[in-house]
Formats: structure tokens, sequence, C-alpha cells
């Protein structure tokens, strides 16, 4: 076959093509009335539901046809030019200066780094005699009580272990005696019942804030709880779900394993001694086998130390107490600052602690900014249930997969209003489509099926306008009317084409309330390249997020018309930008956000605080669309 007789073939197969998708997908309905959910090409009123709408496309149709001898031969490079230009979007980000979280320090002055304290304030003084607990008194602590003491002979049989308040451990700074013995308390019991509360609560508070340099001086820690047969190594011991635990044994070099069992009808009490990292890593293994691996990691640090860097295990830390802290019912939410306290490189002074639990944790974060980077934190937190801290809020469960964690900005907690916002520095931004779905009215031009009829349409214009210039020599009106004629063909061809497709470019939020669960079905009725998307999600390991039942929310699906790929996501509220903040599992963590448009009026003063509502995993590939965006603000608009 030779070269003629294959460029007839190839032409008429794109004919064939052309027509056959014009046959099956033209809708000329669309001209006057767009499809539900869908922005049309009209003059104005460009959705469906808007009042003047059909008369927007009549004026279109009316304009198009009239002018069309001039829109012929106008460049379509020209027009898109044109079109991009009026399209709004965010063309700068506003430079700013706000304080730091530090720079008020309520201890006075800025914020500076505390010293290691160990030495509890009070103690309690338990006395067993003939295997019977004949008192307990809370007494100031001193070098005295902290004197070595002995323990000769074996553990009594007793039927009642004495707890100190409810955290089930304590310290002794020597050996461990049943004998007047002194233990370390925090200020839950009093001998004196009438002692102001107020100035309990105070003492408790303060010494918590040291309770992890407290234990790390411990010579030993003894650990129980009230569960029989429980070694506390488990993750169902009691003990181990408290939010203070951490502090208490992550650096014990001695532990006393205090258990009780039933041997018959007696109840024995019984005393086993290991060492801390010994027990750790019986922890550590327990941990893993439960799938907790910010638990693992928290052990892992501890036992092998360098195996797992700071920005790993501090991120463990604060990732289990915000979970113990919630399974407790918030109960000790206050204090969450304090239990961290004395774990992390950077330790606070108590003073400038105590501005409530989130208030504190971002003192924390940033003190220790550079160990830890607060991006890991905001992409594995879930919406807030208050919308209080809009960035942070419940941590998701680690799974295998999508625990692995990186983050790609530097992120820290600064202060602004009544709750520190997050600052995102030299993040990219990804804008989403203000208008989802659009008709495209250059659909001809910007679909390779179009290609047959393109060619046959530009040819046969061309040769008419030839054939008119030449009838306009002889005879003016015929030759114009000729000509008139085909350029009304032409752009009806145009406008016919367009009511085939849509604009694939950019990423668009479809409710799952318009679209339901045949988005694929509805897409490819708006546009034939559509009908089939890839989805990403449980191949990739695409880490889940849930919403607090408290807040009003929706499910949509992230769509990129381009490449055709969609995420499902839940949102409470429409967004339309989003923000990488690490690679996350085999894809990248993005947090959905709601920002204020750009103001047309210079005048006013931007809104420069984006909301969160709601958290993504998307492919790769999105660091090809991004923008850069310099210092993104994450929190609640004052």
């Amino acid at each position: 076959m030779g070269f003629v007789e294959k460029w007839i073939s190839a032409s008429m197969d794109a004919l064939s093509k052309s027509f056959s998708a014009m046959g099956s997908n033209m809708r000329i309905g669309r001209l006057f009335l767009e499809d539900d959910g869908v922005e049309g090409c009209g003059m104005f009123h460009k959705r469906p539901e808007r009042t003047l709408h059909i008369l927007g496309n009549i004026l279109r149709i009316l304009f198009s046809l009239a002018l069309s001898p001039l829109y012929l031969f106008t460049p379509r490079v020209i027009v898109n030019a044109v079109d991009n230009y009026i399209q709004s979007s965010w063309l700068l980000e506003y430079a700013t200066t706000p304080d730091s979280v530090l720079s008020n320090a309520r201890g006075g002055g800025k914020g500076q780094y505390d010293v290691r304290e160990f030495r509890p304030a009070w103690v309690l003084q338990v006395t067993i005699q003939n295997g019977e607990l004949q008192s307990v008194h809370q007494i100031p602590y001193s070098e005295e009580v902290a004197e070595p003491v002995s323990f000769q002979g074996q553990l009594p049989q007793v039927t009642t272990i004495p707890r100190r308040d409810a955290t089930g451990t304590r310290t002794e700074r020597n050996i461990f005696g049943w004998t007047n013995s002194a233990f370390p308390t925090w200020g839950a019991l009093s001998e004196d019942v009438q002692r102001d509360r107020e100035v309990i609560e105070a003492q408790r508070s303060a010494e918590l804030g040291k309770m992890a340099d407290v234990f790390r001086c411990a010579v030993q820690v003894a650990v129980f709880c009230h569960e029989l047969n429980c070694d506390h190594t488990s993750l169902s011991c009691i003990w181990g779900q408290r939010l203070y635990t951490i502090s208490e044994i992550l650096h014990a070099e001695t532990v006393l394993k205090l258990t009780r069992r039933l041997q018959g009808e007696q109840l024995t009490a019984r005393i086993s001694r290991t060492t801390g990292r010994a027990f750790r890593e019986a922890m550590q293994k327990h941990a893993a086998e439960g799938n907790r691996w910010h638990l693992n990691a928290i052990y892992q640090h501890t036992v092998n130390a360098g195996a797992v860097p700071w920005q790993v295990a501090i991120h463990a830390m604060v990732v289990e107490a915000i979970r113990r802290d919630e399974a407790g019912g918030f109960r000790d939410h206050k204090l969450l600052g304090k239990a961290l306290n004395g774990l992390l490189p950077r330790r606070a002074r108590l003073t400038d602690l105590g501005n409530g639990g989130w208030n504190d944790l971002a003192w924390l974060l940033e003190l220790n900014q550079g160990f830890y980077n607060a991006a890991s934190l905001a992409a594995v937190c879930c919406i807030s249930e208050d919308n209080s801290v809009s960035w942070l809020g419940k941590p998701i469960d680690p799974a295998a997969g999508n625990e692995r964690l990186e983050p790609v900005v530097t992120a820290f907690p600064v202060a602004s209003g009544s709750h520190p916002p997050l600052t995102i520095i030299s993040g990219e931004m990804l804008g989403f489509r203000t208008k989802p779905l659009k008709r495209d009215s250059l659909g001809l031009y910007n679909n390779e099926e179009m290609k047959g009829v393109k060619i046959l349409a530009f040819w046969v214009a061309v040769v008419l306008a030839i054939i008119s210039s030449i009838v306009t020599v002889k005879q003016l009106k015929v030759g114009l009317a000729l000509y008139y004629l085909t350029a009304i063909l032409y752009c009806m061809l145009e406008l016919l084409v367009s009511t085939m497709y849509l604009e694939r470019e950019g990423w668009v939020f479809l409710e799952d309330s318009m679209w339901g669960d045949k988005l694929e079905a509805k897409l490819g009725e708006q546009d034939n390249n559509l009908r089939k998307l890839t989805h990403w999600g449980d191949r990739q390991l695409v880490p889940q997020w849930e919403v607090p039942a408290i807040r009003s929310s929706f499910t949509g699906k992230l769509v990129d018309l381009r490449s055709r790929v969609y995420v499902d996501t839940i949102v409470v509220s429409r967004p339309n930008a989003m923000i990488p903040l690490a690679i996350h599992g085999s894809g990248v963590t993005c947090m959905l956000l709601e920002r204020e448009e750009d103001s047309e009026d210079s005048h006013k003063e931007p809104n420069i605080v984006a909301q969160k509502v709601g958290m993504c995993n998307v492919p790769p590939y999105i660091f090809a669309q991004t923008v850069k965006s310099g210092t993104i603000y994450v929190g609640n608009p004052e």
C-alpha cells in the first residue's frame, strides 16, 4: 500500500471515530439548558439553576453566529489566553509576621528551657507490721526519708496492696521495702481532709510536670495493678493504658513487678525484679503484636537508642499521649503537656505550662522544633471534636503499610488569637477548580477523537473561503454570503461538539449526595473520556481518617480530571485547596483547606488563616501539579 492509500485509510478511520463519538455523545439540548452540576459556556448565569441561564446560552449562540466571520479565523490560542486571564485565582501569598508561641511565657519573659528536677514534694509513708497495713501518711519529702532502707525475708501474703491514687506506680530512692518505706506521691491523698482542695490540686499539678525526672532518677520502680495474674507488660493492663505510664517507666533502670495470684481460695502477692530494659522490651513485643506501632517505637527508642530517631520517637510519644488522653475521656486533658514534659529533648518550665491541654502541647512542640516537625502530627490527625484547634484532632490508628511517615514541609504552631494556628513553611499548594465541572467550549480542538472532523472542517472552510473570495471579485454580495454561510456552519460545528466534553484540567470535589456511587457512569454521560477512572485507595493502603459524629460532615470524591484519578474523602465543609504534608504510606497525605478567595478590593484585609476541613491521601504525582505557597496558616479565623 502506497503513502496516499495509507493517508486515505488513516483519514477515513479518524473520520469514522469522530462521527461515531458525535452520534453517541452529542446533546443539542445542552446548548440551551446545561445538565445539573455542570457549568455551561453561556454569557452569564452559567449554572443551570440560575434564573437567566437559558437566556445567557441563547445570547451566546446568537453572538457566536452573528460574529462568526470574525471568530472563524481568530487563533484559538488567543481565545484561551483571554479566558484564562479573567479566571480568579490566588495570585500571591500575603507576608505576615506572627508572634512565636514562646514569646509570652506564663512564668515571665520569653520561652526558656527548664533543668531536670527529680525530687518530689511529697511522699507516702507506709507501715506494714505482721503482714497487715498499719498506717499511710503523707509527709514532706526530705533527705532523711530518702535514706536507704532494708528488706529481709520473703514478701508477706496480703489480700490488699495499697495503691498510690489511680496510676498504680511507685518509686523509691533506694531499695524497696515493706517496713517504714517511703513512696513519692502527687497530692492525691491527704491526711488532713480539710485541706484546701485548690492547694492540693496545685501541688499535684506541679509534681506532674516533673514526673519524668522523678522516675528517671529512681533506683527501682514498683509496678502493679489490681488485676489478677497481670505482669503489667501486656496491652490489656490498665496501668499501661494511663496517660502517665510512659513517664513512669520510660527510663527506669530496675523494675519490681508486683502481681497477685489466687492459689485455691487464698490471695497471694508476689514480687519479682527485672531490668528496665527487659521490661520495656516485653512491652515493645506486645505493642508490635497488637499493631500499636507508636507504642512500639517509643520502647524501641529507649532500648536501642539511635535505632529510632528523635523525630519518630517524639511523634510516637505525642500521638500515644493524645490517644490515651482521648481513651480516658479527656479526664486529665489539662495535664497533657505536663505528662509529656521531661520526655522530650527540651523540657518546659512548669510555670509555662497550664494554659490547657492543646495549648500546652503547642508550647512543647515549638520548644522542641529542632527535634520534631509538627507536620507529622498534622498529617495523622482527624478533624477536631469541637473545632477549637482546627488542625489538631484524634490521631488515626497506625496500620501496616501506612505507618511510614516522612514530612515534606516544616510546620509548627505560632501565637495568634486564643488558639495556636499551625504555620506551614515552604509548602506547595494545589487549588481546586472554583467551578467544578465546566463545559469545554473548545472541545473540537482538545480531544483526539475529534481530529478527523476537525481536519475535515478546517479544509472545507479553507476551500469555501477561497471560493467565496473568487466569487466576491465578480459578485460581491454572493461571495460575502457564501463566506458568511461557511463561518456559520463552522461555528455551529464548534457549538455542537462543545456539548460533548468537559474541561479536563485540575482537581475537583464532587459530593456523593449529587454524584452517588455511579461516579464513572455519570461523568461519562458528561464526557466520554471520563467513563473510566482509577481509584486511589485500598490497593495503596491509604490511611483512613474519621470525622467526629458531633460535627456535621459529608462524603465526597476528589477527582483529577486530567489524570482521571479519584480519591474518597470525608469533609466538614467544601474544600477549595489542599497542601501536601507528608509522604505517608504509598502516597502523599494532604490537608484539605477552605480558604478565602482573593478579594478584588485591594484595601480589604486578607484572611490569611485557612480552615482545615478534611484529610486525604493522593498519588505522588501531585508534586508535578502544585505551586509554591511560601507560608500557610491553618487554624480558626478570628
